[in-house]
């Protein structure tokens, strides 16, 4: 009798201890890994890029990311790879959509590994006929304090300038951007008064020393997206009908403004603030700005 109850003692014993088991954060053959990307569709068309946002987050010490691509029916191929540390990381990769039919699907897999799991996710781009106008994201631009960004912009190009790299590209530059006691976050032409020698003018871009200082003109739009510019007719249409005289300078700029303009080589363009950080009356700033372009 003493036997059996030892017997039914240890059984119980056990159930207690299985209950009291600490429960593993990820279930077996699941990943602790967590992948976004933005965007995750998108339309473009041959010879475009796309910026791609890519955020991950684990519970592990992070490995790699592989990005690999695959164009319709073929066969997948590497384009990246990146070592990664710690247990969260973002970055952006740029994609340039190669010469492809319209109506082909690229499908861009991004593969993050930590040693322990793997996990994916991915941005499908849909190739749409060839487009007349050009469509930039994410660019950034500082002021002419700021050293770590330029503060010249080419349009045509989406090219941004450093003061050396500009003197030698004069003709290729439509805005210079700058913050200001009085204009604030300010995109203006090189042609605008706000760059000279005087006390209430910019000096230290040397602009005032250039040979060739571009015209652009700038307006307001009532826009608040780009979904409604699908040729560079609209871009045309959008600089027309915006209210209000146009001007050399599109000052006071804040995030989700969208302002048209016209450059010298007669090319109309739109353009967003997508944000703004760190103006300051020292002549430090930086913004990022969204553009669509005619070719």
């Amino acid at each position: 009798m003493r036997k059996v109850r030892l017997f039914y003692l240890l059984i119980a014993s056990a159930t207690v201890l299985a209950s009291c088991t600490k429960p593993t954060d990820t279930p077996p053959g699941g990943s602790s890994i967590a992948v976004t990307l933005n965007p995750t569709i998108a339309t473009l068309s041959a010879g475009d890029s796309v910026s791609i946002s890519c955020t991950i987050t684990d519970q592990n010490t992070l490995k790699d990311v592989v990005i690999s691509e695959v164009i319709g029916s073929g066969s997948s191929s590497q384009l990246e790879s990146y070592t990664l540390s710690g247990k969260s990381y973002q970055f952006n990769y740029t994609y340039h959509v190669p010469s492809v039919t319209s109506g082909t699907q690229i499908v861009l897999t991004f593969t993050v590994d930590d040693a322990s799991n793997t996990q994916t996710a991915t941005t499908t781009i849909t190739v749409g006929a060839a487009s007349d106008f050009n469509a930039y994201s994410a660019v950034l631009l500082g002021s002419y304090a700021d050293a770590t960004a330029g503060s010249f912009y080419g349009s045509s190009t989406n090219t941004v300038y450093t003061v050396n790299t500009a003197n030698s590209n004069q003709s290729a530059v439509d805005m210079v951007f700058f913050y200001g006691s009085t204009n604030q976050y300010t995109l203006a032409a090189p042609s605008d008064g706000s760059f000279g020698t005087n006390s209430n003018q910019i000096s230290s871009l040397g602009i005032q020393n250039w040979t060739t200082k571009n015209i652009t003109n700038f307006k307001f739009t009532n826009l608040t997206d780009f979904t409604s510019i699908t040729k560079a007719a609209d871009i045309a249409n959008a600089y027309n009908n915006a209210s209000g005289s146009s001007d050399t300078k599109a000052n006071m700029l804040s995030q989700g403004d969208i302002f048209a303009f016209q450059t010298a080589a007669n090319k109309y363009g739109l353009c967003k603030v997508v944000d703004e950080t760190g103006g300051n009356t020292s002549g430090q700033g930086e913004m990022h700005i969204q553009v669509v372009v005619q070719k």
